[in-house]
């Protein structure tokens, strides 16, 4: 038989151990959280204005979390400015002298030569640790690019209306930075520099090799529409995620574009 003392003391020890145990739990669990809900913040490179991309200027948008893109065509895209129309004329100049003969400039190293069309099927980026299969998206019926979602949300889609990589003119490829909170394919997209080369395989059995020449983040309000989708001499390719802060409803406010050029193939 049992003192009344034991039982208190017995009851005691039943608690202190019940609610150990209790802590226990919500310690693991709060740490699980904090491990899956830190996403952290992705790779930012250095905020430009349109009028300072590569080229051109205009206005469109990649947004993350089933986000859509306008297409080339939307409205904000690059409209002739007073430099295309044409000049009234004006009395001749005098003259001028006769100026020194320039010394002749270096030859450019010459572009690897366009591929015919193909689309693409995997997109890799070794110094980014990363390769996955790429996929066509075209434009929703609003006009806009419709953006990766359901069971393809984490892989990069090739906008269709855009030449396939390898051909003359800038293929576009899109991807999200997040997804559900978790970082997506082109998290890391921000990081990559100047020299950075990236890798296209084609439906014809050729792979595209591309080299970054220009990295920048650009706010969403002033995308530069004629660097990305406008007529370039070669083949050319835009990679584009999403950057910046975040607004209220959780979206970022800015785009990441990287720009490159063919070289090999």
């Amino acid at each position: 038989m049992t003192s009344p003392g034991e039982n208190r003391r017995g009851g005691g020890r039943r608690l202190t151990i019940a609610a150990l145990g209790a802590l226990a739990v919500l310690g693991a669990l709060l740490v699980g959280y904090t491990l899956t809900s830190q996403v952290g913040e992705p790779p930012q490179p250095e905020l430009r204005t349109a009028a300072q991309a590569s080229d051109g200027g205009g206005d469109a948008q990649a947004s993350d979390d089933g986000g859509t893109v306008p297409g080339p065509s939307a409205e904000g895209a690059a409209t002739p400015t007073a430099a295309d129309e044409p000049a009234e004329p004006t009395e001749p100049a005098e003259p001028a002298e006769p100026a020194e003969p320039a010394e002749p400039a270096e030859p450019e190293e010459p572009l690897a030569p366009a591929l015919t069309r193909s689309e693409p099927t995997t997109l890799r980026i070794d110094s980014l640790s990363l390769e996955a299969e790429v996929f066509p998206l075209g434009l929703g019926p609003d006009g806009a690019l419709l953006a990766p979602s359901g069971e393809r949300a984490h892989d990069p889609a090739w906008f269709d209306g855009s030449p396939t990589p390898g051909e003359v003119g800038p293929s576009v490829i899109e991807g999200h930075v997040t997804w559900g909170g978790d970082p997506s394919i082109f998290f890391e997209l921000g990081a990559l520099r100047s020299g950075d080369r990236v890798e296209v395989d084609r439906e014809d059995g050729t792979t595209a090799t591309f080299e970054v020449y220009d990295t920048a983040r650009f706010a969403k309000d002033a995308f530069p529409t004629v660097a990305v989708y406008g007529r370039t001499d070669g083949p050319e390719l835009r990679l584009i995620t999403c950057g910046g802060e975040l607004d209220d409803q959780g979206h970022h406010l800015d785009n990441t574009v990287v720009f490159l050029r063919l070289i090999e193939n």
